[in-house]
């Protein structure tokens, strides 16, 4: 079923017009300041608050005067006592200033905290970093006679196609998410909600039970023109 999933996606593609070639620096969730330098041996990093399961996407314009493998920016995840979970995601820059693209990153379910990090034994230079995230969430409240669904927009980005399929209820149709969509009907759940397209590929069916409780399907499907790329 991976596959074939994979295969529509080559073939449709993102939702359009998402993957700017250049943003100006505005938007997503970038830390700031968005711009700066290192000179001789030193690391910078911002902190921000992470969506543990999100996808991260991050495109940074840096160079450096003397590239090395001791110079790179990129991103790490930390969990709640600053420990690193997961890898890092590192990209080394060359002698002209030009994008580099990390896509396709999944925080760790235990992170507490995203790092965007540059690091040099010699010079490093960043004129704009622009981080996104893809995530959403799904939320039942029982009432007397009828079930709430709440489906979330976590992250910064929309999402399209996503459908919500209730054990007991009408089919509904399909639906995009900005920020939040609410639903009710008089079925009992479980509830799950599939379909969902980010800029750059599908992220993973999401269930949630009044009796068991969240359940997360498998790893996003990047398509395939716009895939994890580190150095």
């Amino acid at each position: 079923m991976r596959e074939v999933l994979c295969a529509v996606l080559l073939l449709l593609g993102p939702p359009p017009g998402a993957d700017p070639t250049m943003p100006g620096c505005t938007g997503g969730i970038a830390p700031e300041p968005r711009a700066g330098v290192l000179i001789g041996s030193g690391t910078a990093q911002s902190v921000l608050a992470v969506v543990p399961g999100g996808v991260y996407d991050l495109s940074v314009w840096a160079g450096s005067r003397a590239p090395g493998p001791a110079t790179a920016t990129g991103l790490r995840f930390h969990d709640r006592d600053g420990v690193q979970t997961g890898r890092t995601y590192a990209l080394r820059p060359g002698r002209e200033t030009k994008r580099q693209n990390s896509y396709g990153m999944v925080a760790p379910r235990d992170a507490a905290t995203v790092r965007f990090f540059a690091t040099t034994s010699t010079e490093v230079h960043w004129d704009c970093v622009f981080l996104r995230v893809s995530a959403y969430d799904v939320a039942l409240e029982a009432g007397q006679d009828t079930l709430k669904i709440t489906v979330t927009n976590t992250g910064s980005e929309p999402l399209t196609g996503l459908k919500l399929a209730v054990t007991g209820c009408a089919d509904f149709p399909p639906f995009d998410l900005e920020d939040q969509v609410v639903r009710t009907c008089a079925g009992t759940g479980p509830a799950q909600v599939s379909g969902a397209l980010y800029w750059n590929g599908a992220l993973p069916d999401v269930s949630e039970s009044l009796d068991l409780g969240h359940r997360i399907g498998d790893q996003p499907q990047h398509a395939g023109r716009r895939q994890l790329q580190d150095g």
